[in-house]
């Protein structure tokens, strides 16, 4: 394009600027068309990018609803379930296990099926197994049911954030994707009261002899609300134009921009500034409307090989360690938190007078109470005190302040140094909370850990989206959390079957990867304010 910019970082102020300048004498936009990320920022930025944020936010935190509602159900189910460590170790763990199988085959899927439709389908496997698994009344059963549930959550985010991120200009991407990583926050705070006004209550029905439908059943199903909500809204959202015009579908990509200009400016379509645009060129074989499943899965494995070459090797396998090593981290002790909340609670109930740190409170036995009074059976506490959904509701509302600053300086300081920033220090309070011997201070320091762990979390997703191509993002969101979900898998095991016996094992592991995952993301690209590939 004579004569013009690439837009840079700007408000709205930018997008009237190119406007003004667009004339009908660029006569090399009529010979190649205009670039997508011009096109993308003359659309201007406003009521759709809001109501578009609004949307796959609420399907990051009806992931975030589904993932984490698993945590408190450890302590509230286990009577009913008959939940030893070990099961609760699967149980947390098999969630993970469907987000693995089911993020790779939805993830590929979106390159090549399109963004939208895939993670409709996504969220309504979610719902409706998260809706079935509350009527469970055996253990495996309810384990299958969540496993399928992970296929769903597996398979909406990377999707979502691939769409998302596909209708940002490059100017406020970063910002942008920050607000929707915010949004797991939301999502945390959602379930972390909804935990908190549910299961308390008693609510529902319970006969031992028969049929159970009691509060954190009732709870399961109200989780499984948000991605039904988030599916039907999908319907009435536009499919990703970057992956469009990826796929040489110029007419359809246009259609969708001045949808887009529609919207964010009230004028009529026909006055969008752009007619034509560089589409990519691509093998004929890609350029069709719609594919069956079979060819779409022949192009999943292709475009993983893709991801292997010499040019994207070394980014590929360090995102992969990045994201092992961050959600072993991270779930292995975010999913275990109310579990030791309520066993700290427990202790300080039976030994007002003594102070003890998690470690030790793990190993003591709980069902018998001192000077040989009457013993305490599991049934009479698997309703957790109240006082460990307080705790929860301040771990996940402790998490704002880092989301602000990721949001407002994500363009400024880099990702790069908000995903080493982040994972050093959180490795650091991972460590200190195996030193802690108290109640107090043990909250203190989750809440930091679940505070600095989210300005990872939220660099990682914009990196994840930043380094890899168009025509390979979705498949590489999904494959970097193949081996997230692994780490995750691991991380619940290990915290599972060792935390009792021991408890330094697990707490330290999680404290040396993260440390580690921080200093490996140094060798990371910056992609901090150039356009997406």
């Amino acid at each position: 394009m004579r004569g013009k910019k690439s837009p840079s970082r700007g408000d709205g102020q930018e997008t009237k600027v190119l406007l003004e300048n667009w004339g009908p004498d660029d006569d090399d936009d009529s010979d190649c068309g205009t670039d997508y990320e011009t096109a993308i920022t003359l659309t201007g930025y406003g009521v759709f990018h809001y109501w578009l944020l609004l949307v796959c936010g609420w399907a990051n935190a009806s992931d975030a609803v589904e993932i984490l509602c698993i945590s408190f159900l450890l302590p509230s189910a286990e009577c009913d379930l008959q939940l030893s460590p070990a099961r609760k170790g699967w149980l947390s763990a098999i969630l993970f296990v469907g987000m693995m199988i089911g993020g790779y085959v939805w993830g590929s899927l979106g390159d090549t099926l399109g963004r939208r439709v895939v993670l409709i389908n996504a969220m309504l496997v979610n719902a409706a197994a998260g809706f079935i698994s509350s009527f469970s009344q055996d253990y495996y059963v309810f384990l299958a049911l969540r496993f399928v549930s992970g296929v769903g959550v597996g398979g909406s985010i990377p999707v979502v954030w691939t769409y998302f991120a596909e209708f940002q200009p490059s100017a406020r991407r970063g910002a942008a994707l920050s607000l929707l990583a915010s949004f797991w926050m939301v999502g945390n705070i959602t379930v972390a009261g909804l935990a908190w006004a549910i299961i308390p209550s008693n609510i529902g029905w319970s006969d031992p002899a028969g049929f159970q439908y009691n509060s954190w059943r009732i709870f399961v199903a109200v989780s499984a609300l948000p991605s039904l909500l988030v599916a039907v809204a999908l319907v009435f959202m536009p499919d990703s134009p970057r992956f469009l015009l990826c796929k040489g579908r110029e007419d359809e990509t246009l259609g969708v921009l001045r949808r887009i200009y529609f919207t964010n400016t009230g004028k009529d379509r026909a006055s969008y500034p752009v007619t034509s645009l560089q589409v990519e060129r691509v093998s004929p074989h890609i350029v069709v409307q719609k594919q069956d499943w079979r060819t779409a899965v022949k192009d999943c494995l292709n475009k993983a090989e893709q991801l292997f070459s010499p040019s994207l090797f070394r980014v590929t396998c360090i995102l992969l360690v990045i994201n092992f090593s961050i959600q072993f981290g991270y779930y292995g002790l975010w999913l275990w938190f109310p579990e030791l909340f309520n066993k700290l609670e427990q202790y300080h109930n039976l030994h007002p007078n003594k102070t003890v740190s998690v470690c030790e409170v793990v190993s003591v036995d709980l069902s018998i109470v001192p000077d040989n009074s009457t013993s305490i059976t599991h049934c009479s506490t698997s309703i957790p005190d109240n006082q460990v959904f307080i705790n929860s509701f301040i771990i996940s509302i402790s998490a704002a302040p880092s989301n602000l600053w990721t949001v407002f300086h994500m363009d400024k300081l880099g990702r790069r140094f908000f995903l080493c920033f982040s994972m050093l220090l959180s490795g650091c309070s991972a460590f200190l909370i195996y030193l802690v011997n108290s109640s107090t201070m043990n909250l203190i320091l989750s809440c930091i850990f679940g505070a600095v762990s989210t300005m990872g979390f939220n660099s990682l997703d914009c990196l994840g989206i930043e380094l890899f191509p168009t025509s390979l993002r979705s498949t590489a969101m999904a494959l970097t959390l193949v081996a997230a979900r692994l780490g995750a898998i691991f991380g619940n095991l290990v915290f599972g079957y060792l935390v009792e016996s021991h408890c330094a094992v697990p707490i330290l592991t999680v404290a040396g990867l993260l440390i580690g995952g921080g200093f490996l993301g140094i060798l990371l690209p910056n992609t901090t304010m150039k356009p997406l590939l």
